[in-house]
């Protein structure tokens, strides 16, 4: 068959074979087109019509392609930044929560330890005042107890110092009279030695009408 001489691809085998690689056509399929080939032209006129489609719709679907990244982008940072955001706030309100449900147990809890406490010291103050009025009672008692055998014993002592008072005179009127008659002998005046009577029968008689008249 006769064809148009091909002076340039044997030179640039190599390209030719980029040719197939990148773009899946080759030279060879362009002459064979031309030599009335139908498969390769049919070939050749498919890759010609996708890569027109390519031309007009590729920049759109590119951008399509781009706005579909990004907004997915920007949804799922959204998202990302809403779920985080509400982590932390979910946990800042559970411990609110937590921190309220503890208050009011302690305030519950405080509470009872002060009603508690409360009748506690009550109960120990109704006994402090009892046990002070019967104290007070009891002392007062004894105290005026006391004072009326104190009063009494004190009368009684001054009632009994005409005696006492005797008793010693006596005793010493004795001494007086043993000295003066060991010293004197046969010449010893007893008579002359004064012997002193605080015992009277009218000081008696008023020590008695005294006593009678106190109680004893």
């Amino acid at each position: 068959m006769v064809k148009l001489k091909n002076h340039v691809t044997p030179k640039a085998k190599r390209i030719n074979q980029v040719i197939k690689q990148k773009f899946g056509v080759t030279l060879d399929d362009f002459t064979a087109a031309m030599q009335g080939d139908v498969t390769s032209a049919q070939k050749i006129g498919e890759l010609a019509r996708q890569g027109r489609l390519s031309a007009e719709l590729a920049p759109q679907l590119a951008a399509a392609y781009h706005e579909i990244i990004n907004g997915t982008t920007a949804q799922n940072k959204a998202f990302s930044e809403v779920l985080v955001n509400a982590g932390k706030s979910a946990i800042e309100i559970d411990k609110a929560v937590m921190n309220a449900t503890l208050a009011n147990t302690q305030y519950a809890h405080r509470r009872s330890e002060l009603a508690s406490e409360f009748i506690n010291a009550r109960n120990a103050e109704n006994q402090r005042h009892n046990y002070q009025m019967n104290y007070q009672q009891i002392k007062g008692y004894i105290d005026v107890y006391l004072a009326g055998i104190d009063n009494k014993t004190s009368l009684l002592e001054q009632s009994y110092r005409p005696e006492l008072k005797q008793i010693q005179s006596d005793e010493q009127y004795q001494t007086k009279v043993l000295n003066h008659v060991l010293d004197k002998g046969d010449n010893s005046r007893v008579d002359l030695i004064p012997e002193k009577q605080y015992l009277t029968n009218g000081i008696k008689e008023t020590f008695l009408k005294v006593k009678s008249a106190l109680g004893f």
